[in-house]
């Protein structure tokens, strides 16, 4: 009877230890599971991506987020996330450059302003983008082509109405018809608005932290006040960055802030 009660003990042990929950590292989808860990799970689920860009022959998409880039590829067991060192600004040229690696993986790549096709679509790109990948045994470094762009803010989206210009509170009683102010589709890097009595529009240039308003353009009526209207375009045409603060949008450049907008509701 001792023996029996061994023998089923032993079966028990055998059956608990063999229905144990399998790792979490390895039930991430997509994720090479050499590149995984605490840190860059933690990165993928909360970091929001700022650039993104692709390639083919063969296909491949790199997105990279605050601390991390994301590879991907059609073989998604290929695919990995891995945090980056601080990337390095070229002095004479928009170029900037990145490095990530893990113990298995190795991904260098740079990112340089300049309209690139990607030879398949229409779509714009406004970056070309070279990357150099080695894995595992890899002796060698295999190259990549592509095109990317910044995705803007998502932040700056909608419509935002003129407070303060050079910092001077706007006066209602200053403008006929309604406020100045502007709407951004942050989808698009373009902009519409009213300028104080004129239409105007244009595009957005953005990259991380910075954000200019370019090709701005009015409609050309005459009004009463006009030298208010020209101050707030040039304010636009002057901003290098920006900040968002409960609801209220600041554009800024290095002498200050050149106007504040709140969000229209």
């Amino acid at each position: 009877m001792k023996k029996q009660s061994i023998i089923a003990l032993a079966a028990l042990s055998f059956l608990f230890i063999n229905c144990k929950p399998k790792s979490a590292e390895k039930e991430v989808s997509g994720t090479d599971s050499l590149s995984v860990s605490k840190d860059s799970i933690a990165i993928k689920q909360t970091n929001d991506v700022f650039f993104k860009a692709s390639g083919t022959e063969p296909f491949w998409g790199i997105e990279i987020m605050k601390d991390s880039v994301r590879f991907t590829s059609p073989e998604t067991e290929n695919n990995f996330t891995l945090s980056y060192g601080k990337p390095n600004r070229a002095m004479d040229a928009n170029v900037i450059s990145y490095e990530a690696k893990s113990d298995s993986i190795h991904l260098k790549f740079t990112i340089q302003q300049g309209k690139c096709s990607d030879g398949m679509s229409d779509n714009e790109y406004n970056y070309h983008v070279k990357a150099s990948l080695k894995r595992g045994k890899d002796k060698d470094f295999k190259n990549l082509e592509g095109c990317g762009n910044y995705i803007v803010d998502k932040q700056l989206e909608g419509n935002w109405i003129l407070e303060e210009l050079e910092g001077k509170k706007i006066n209602p009683d200053d403008f006929e018809k309604k406020l100045p102010g502007i709407e951004i589709n942050a989808k698009e890097s373009k902009f519409t608005g009213f300028a104080g009595c004129n239409g105007m529009g244009g595009r957005l240039f953005y990259e991380t932290e910075i954000l200019r308003f370019t090709d701005v353009f009015t409609t050309e009526m005459m009004c009463p006040n006009y030298d208010k209207e020209k101050l707030f375009v040039k304010a636009l045409q002057n901003t290098t960055t920006y900040q968002i603060k409960k609801d209220k949008l600041y554009l800024l450049n290095p002498d200050g802030t050149k106007a504040v907008l709140r969000k229209a509701n």
